[in-house]
């Protein structure tokens, strides 16, 4: 077996090669060099589960800390965001304030492998938009700047999420302090938390669809770290891959990463025989490790409507799905709609969808779907 293995198919860790999204970094680069006036100084980063939402905020976490900016980085568990956003604001505060020699340059979330020497709760500002008010002035003065990045952000509690949006909209966008924000979050946001008045900041924020790479990304994404070790790589079977992962960033590093495993000599190259391994272990994974997750949040009529996509060897019309659940077809549009969010299908016509996962139609397939009495 090859050793030192150049794929990470664990969510949330980067990929060896960020391939796809060059666009996007360039537009985050420059947005962080012009400052708060820039669209996406404040952006949010939405996609379905595995296709590299969080490896965006890390992305802009390292180039931020290549300017020397400070970052806060939290997760959007269903309560204490902006407690803990305050927490870790004020510490960062509280460390620029003491002696240079013993500044920090982030907080990650909960402050682990950080120590901060305690100070009393009556020193300085105490509430959120205080803080970064106080600390946003000092950044400004050094010509540096404060990112915070909250991921799962569809998690947090709605109240949370509004109140933080309001708390940006005030420090970074009415009074121009150096203070950028990176979500990134599942794609029913757009319904449970973006919605009313009181989202207003959070709808402002630049958007990215964090979708499928294509296949020159696709490509690169696998290749790139196997050409680091690999003598060779077979050709043909590389293509097979590309073909196999669909675009899918998770997918491409489940293949990556147990075709590497199947190869006993990288100095005599990656041949088919390899991919092949790579290619089934992966397909057998990633079903349980994506596709289970999201099929156990689907209400019953939802699994209803995939499982009449899989009498289908291509993709579906709503009118055909329509028929086999016995529905009109304007109530399939609507659940064509809440899967879409949750990523297990996409439009690839007008009227007509497939799955979004590899491996999705295969694996739905096998599933028992109950119909209820008419």
């Amino acid at each position: 077996m090859a050793k030192n293995n150049p794929f990470s198919p664990t969510f949330g860790t980067s990929p060896p090669a960020l391939a796809g999204r060059d666009a996007i970094l360039e537009d985050l680069d420059e947005a962080f060099e012009t400052g708060p006036s820039h669209p996406d100084y404040t952006v949010l980063f939405i996609g379905i589960r595995g296709t590299g939402k969080t490896v965006m905020l890390n992305a802009a976490e390292d180039m931020v800390r290549k300017r020397g900016w400070l970052v806060v980085a939290e997760q959007g568990n269903p309560s204490g965001l902006i407690e803990r956003l305050r927490d870790g604001a004020a510490r960062l505060l509280a460390e620029f304030d003491s002696e240079p020699s013993r500044r920090v340059s982030g907080l990650q979330a909960d402050g682990v492998g950080i120590a901060f020497e305690h100070r009393s709760s009556s020193q300085g500002p105490q509430d959120l938009r205080s803080i970064l008010g106080s600390l946003g002035d000092r950044l400004a003065q050094t010509g540096s700047g404060l990112l915070i990045t909250v991921d799962e952000l569809h998690a947090a509690d709605v109240g949370e999420v509004r109140e933080l949006g309001g708390i940006l909209q005030h420090v970074t966008r009415r009074e121009g302090r150096p203070i950028a924000f990176a979500g990134a979050a599942l794609p029913y946001i757009e319904d449970e938390l973006l919605q009313g008045q009181l989202a207003t900041f959070l709808q402002r924020c630049s958007r990215y669809d964090i979708g499928p790479l294509d296949a020159a990304a696709t490509r690169n994404a696998l290749e790139i770290p196997m050409s680091r070790s690999a003598a060779t790589i077979e050709d043909h079977a590389l293509g097979r891959a590309v073909e196999a992962a669909n675009g899918y960033p998770f997918m491409v590093q489940l293949i990556g990463f147990y075709t590497w495993k199947a190869v006993h000599d990288p100095a005599a190259g990656i041949n088919d025989a390899d991919f092949t391994v790579g290619i089934n272990r992966a397909e057998s994974r990633i079903g349980r490790l994506v596709i289970a997750p999201t099929w156990n949040e689907l209400s019953n009529t939802d699994r209803r409507f995939l499982a009449a996509m899989t009498e289908d060897t291509g993709d579906s019309t709503l009118d055909a799905i329509a028929q086999r659940m016995g529905v009109s077809t304007n109530y399939a549009h609507v659940y064509r709609r809440r899967l879409e969010r949750a990523g297990m299908i996409v439009t690839t016509a007008r009227n007509t969808v497939a799955f979004g996962y590899p491996t999705a139609r295969a694996w739905v397939s096998q599933r028992t779907v109950q119909v209820p009495p008419q």
